[in-house]
Order: C-alpha cells, then structure tokens, then sequence
C-alpha cells in the first residue's frame, strides 16, 4: 500500500530549474525539419508527429507503391488516439479542459489511411475528432480494441472499415485494402500486420460500463513477402511502430514487481524502430496543479498510469529502437505540471542509460525524448526477418 501523503506544494519550477525546456505548441511540418537537420533521407525514416496528449501521427514510406510520378514513394499514414476537442468529456462543456490548444486541425493532417484506439476513454476515443476523420478520410480503417466496434459503427462508419481485435490478436492487409496501386515489377508483396498488444489499464466512458470493452495497445508491421515460391514462407520487416496507449507499469511507484507483459512484447514482437510511450496521469486530476497543489505519484496507487520513470522501463522492455514521450503537458492543471514530467522523464532516462533523441547515434538501450506539441521526430528503420505470428 502507498501511505504517504500525495499533496504539496509546487514549487516554482522555472525558477527552480532554468535550464529545463517545456513543450510549446508548434505548427506541424510533418518532419521536414528533423530530416534536413539530420540529412536523413524521407525514404528510408519513420516520421512521428505529436498532436498533443495521446495523439500521434506516423508516416511510413511504402515499398513497392509510388505517386503519380512514379518515383517517390507513397507513404502508408496512421492516427493514433486523437483528440482536438477542447475538453475530454461527454460534451464540450464537461470533463478535463485542455491546458494547450491542439497544434492544427483535422484538416491539417496530409494522411489518413488508418486511425488506432487503445480504449474508449474519452481523451483517447474523441467523438468530434472521430466525426472530423470520416468527414475528411471516408475511406480510412479503424483498428479498436474489443467492445468498441458498435461505437465507431454508430457514427455512420461502414461495417468493413472497422476492425475490433482481441489481445495478441492480429490482422494482415495488403496495399491494394488500403486503396494503393502496386507496382506490377516488385519481387516483393507488401503487407500491412496490425497487432493489438496487451497494456495494463481500463476503460469506460461511464458509470455503468467501466471495464466492459477492452484496452490495448497497437504494433503496425510493414512486411515484405518474396513473389518467389521457393521463398514465400520468409517474410522481412521493414518498419514497425508501437503505440503503447495508456498504461500503468507497476503496483505502485515503490513496488518492485512489474508488469511483465511489456518484456513479453518486447520478446515476441521487438525491436521497434519508433515508439510512443505515455508517461504521466490523466486530465482528470489537473484540478489540482490548478489550484497551486502537487499530486505527487509517489503518494497514489500507479497501477494504470506510468510514471516518467516507468516510461523509460517500457522503453527497455519492449526493446525500442527510438521511443517519445506521450500523454502529458495537455489536459493538465498548470505548466508546473508539465515541468515536473519533463524533469523526472529526462533524469530517468539519464539515469538508466538510455540516449535522447538528439544524439546521433544509439547504443543497445535505443534513445528517448520528447518533442514539442506539433513537433516531429524521424527515425530510419531497419529491415530484418519477421517474427512469426500465430
């Protein structure tokens, strides 16, 4: 059990610690930047771009489909946890209120292609957001966890475009599902694996419904199958993303016993070339760092929500390549707030070991970071031999 007392004051953080960075809310380039500062050619990067709290937009470039030009390549876009609503709640005039405002609008977005939920939340599973997606990408897929499919259907969302998976369970689409021509001259199939991966958290949107749907979080593949007979059954890998949704990592912040289900993870699915890894609690609480008060997590059971320090454990377990820092600096109380997880995410990570995302070049334990709101990180993936799914 935690006993300690959760409330204190905050100190003034920028002026206890100068030299720490917030996150500001940035106009989306969509990489551009971070490629041409890290002479990282588009083609062979991963690009994640934050939307604020959850959300996340990721551009994987697709092999064997190309433009009109016929010479660059088509990018496979993915939407995860979206919300650009000013409040998380049932209305717009209820539940937490946004600290800072999204970064752009729906429209804003180059891509849509798919849209991943973890759970039904609503600062995860936005209805306004939802609608504005549908509008703008009519033909986009939902990947959601169990007991959510009739909600997205109810938006007016076509019954073959959603997708509700089980836990470990996983679905492969070709190019062609997703409405890309392929080019008749590639030795190589490619298709698109979706896998729904546990996490340890809830869900529910109400009184009456919590726990009754599922949560999770999302792997996407891109794989790469030889036309070849003699070599059909060897698949290659070519980028893969985890999104890790919300999550909790241990009993609570002293306990030594893990959740051991991200090494699992890691062991069947990893190494990730980019990850996206939440790191703070909810909006629900925010009413208190409003009020000039600290809620310290070290005081609170952290079951379901991971602490920044957790983050940088997930980050090891699961065997990322490149990992961000999500869920935090938005639905919150005060920029204190925000402070506070920036500092303890980046003393965990140079405590553990483990690279920021500006530095060159990564060692065995990968690199961790965070970026503005609207801010983007590329990363190169690597191209290695599937693991097998069953």
């Amino acid at each position: 059990m935690q006993t300690k007392f959760p409330l204190g004051w905050y100190d003034d953080f920028k002026a206890k610690h100068p030299e720490l960075k917030d996150v500001s809310v940035v106009v989306p380039d969509w990489g551009e930047s971070d490629l041409k500062k890290r002479g990282l050619e588009k083609e062979r990067c991963i690009v994640g771009t934050t939307l604020g709290h959850a959300g996340v937009v990721t551009e994987l470039p697709l092999d064997g489909a190309v433009e009109g030009d016929g010479k660059k390549k088509k990018s496979f876009w993915v939407v995860y946890d979206p919300i650009f609503s000013l409040r998380a709640g049932p209305t717009q005039y209820t539940g937490p209120e946004r600290l800072r405002p999204p970064p752009c609008q729906v429209t804003d977005i180059p891509g849509c292609d798919a849209v991943v939920i973890s759970h039904n939340h609503y600062d995860h599973l936005d209805l306004a957001t939802i609608e504005a997606i549908f509008k703008k990408w009519p033909k986009a897929r939902y990947f959601v966890p169990l007991g959510n499919k009739n909600w997205v259907r109810s938006l007016g969302i076509p019954e073959d475009r959603v997708h509700e998976l089980d836990w470990w369970e996983h679905r492969e689409y070709s190019l062609e599902d997703f409405g890309h021509t392929t080019l008749e001259t590639a030795s190589e199939d490619v298709l698109l694996r979706f896998t729904s991966v546990p996490a340890q958290h809830n869900s529910g949107r109400g009184a009456l419904d919590q726990g009754t749907t599922l949560w999770c979080g999302w792997v996407i593949e891109q794989l790469l199958v030889s036309k070849d007979e003699a070599e059909t059954s060897k698949m290659r890998r070519k980028g893969v993303i985890y999104h890790a949704g919300d999550t909790g990592y241990r009993r609570t912040a002293n306990s030594d016993a893990v959740c051991p289900i991200f090494k699992d993870i890691g062991q069947k699915l990893g190494p990730f070339d980019l990850s996206f890894v939440p790191i703070w609690r909810g909006g629900t609480l925010g009413f208190i760092s409003h009020l000039g008060l600290r809620l310290s997590h070290n005081g609170i059971p952290s079951a379901l929500h991971a602490s920044p320090v957790d983050a940088i454990d997930i980050h090891k377990d699961v065997l990322s390549r490149n990992s961000v820092a999500v869920h935090f600096g938005t639905f919150i109380g005060s920029e204190n707030e925000s402070l506070e997880a920036v500092m303890e995410f980046t003393e965990g990570r140079e405590n553990r070991g483990v690279l920021g995302l500006d530095e060159q070049t990564a060692d065995g334990l990968g690199r961790a970071g965070i970026v503005d709101i609207g801010g983007s990180v590329a990363v190169e993936f690597e191209v290695h031999d599937a693991p097998e799914q069953r």
